[in-house]
């Protein structure tokens, strides 16, 4: 007769029964968790590298804005020196206006004074007008006056320069009178540039402080998404645990 041995059999644990049953599950919950720390390791590398280009940014912005102020300084100092100088200027010119006005008053009176003269003091002063003539003994009875050759060519010489210099002081009148328009272009271009200056310097910070927010605000946002995702880890890992071990 022949006997039937029992087949025998390795029973598995509940160890791995439970992970067969579970392979799914512990593969989703060791992804999550890898990506978890994937995620948290990039989020790492990324804020250092926000930081190192902030901190590069702040002292790019700040050399930039030390640069604007010095220059900024630099254009307010050639303001005041540009206004010293036409104060200046102007008081000479006034002095000269002045100087002017004074001459054409005493030449007036002097040609009525020379209009009254005797014939011998009016040679004399004609003398004195004149330098290089020689009227001695020009003079002769009935106050005719003896011009000789020698100072008729001293006298036309002298005036031959009258018409010159007239001409030369209606230019320079209008040089002064052009140079006048082209101080108050210039002062005009140095206070648009200066408003100008202020408007870019004021932008810039105008920038650099959104720019600080911004960064300020991206953080906050981070560090926020970091502590989410780290409850929802913590929490996930929690429940697996508490389900592996009452598995087991």
């Amino acid at each position: 007769m022949a006997s039937t041995a029992p087949v025998t059999g390795s029973t598995p644990g509940l160890i791995r029964t439970f992970l067969l049953d579970h392979e799914r599950l512990i593969i989703v919950v060791v992804l999550a968790v890898g990506l978890w720390f994937g995620y948290g390791k990039y989020a790492q590398i990324r804020l250092d590298h926000d930081n190192a280009v902030l901190a590069q940014a702040k002292i790019t912005a700040d050399a930039q804005a030390k640069a604007n102020a010095q220059l900024a300084q630099q254009v307010a100092d050639d303001k005041a020196s540009l206004q010293a100088l036409t104060d200046k200027v102007t008081a000479q010119n006034a002095q000269l206006v002045a100087a002017n006005t004074a001459l054409a008053t005493a030449l007036t009176k002097q040609q009525k004074t020379d209009a009254a003269l005797p014939v011998p003091d009016l040679v004399n002063r004609w003398a004195q007008l004149v330098p290089g003539t020689n009227f001695a003994g020009a003079v002769t009875s009935g106050n005719n006056v003896t011009v000789t050759p020698s100072n008729a060519l001293q006298t036309v010489q002298q005036l031959e320069k009258v018409p010159v210099l007239t001409q030369e002081l209606a230019n320079e009148t209008t040089l002064k009178a052009n140079d006048d328009l082209l101080i108050g272009q210039q002062n005009k271009n140095i206070f648009d540039l200066n408003a100008s200056l202020t408007g870019a310097v004021k932008l810039d910070t105008d920038h650099q402080a959104q720019c600080v927010a911004l960064v300020a605000d991206v953080k906050a946002k981070a560090a926020k998404s970091k502590r989410r995702w780290f409850i929802i880890g913590y929490v996930a890992g929690f429940l697996s645990r508490q389900f592996i071990t009452k598995g087991l």
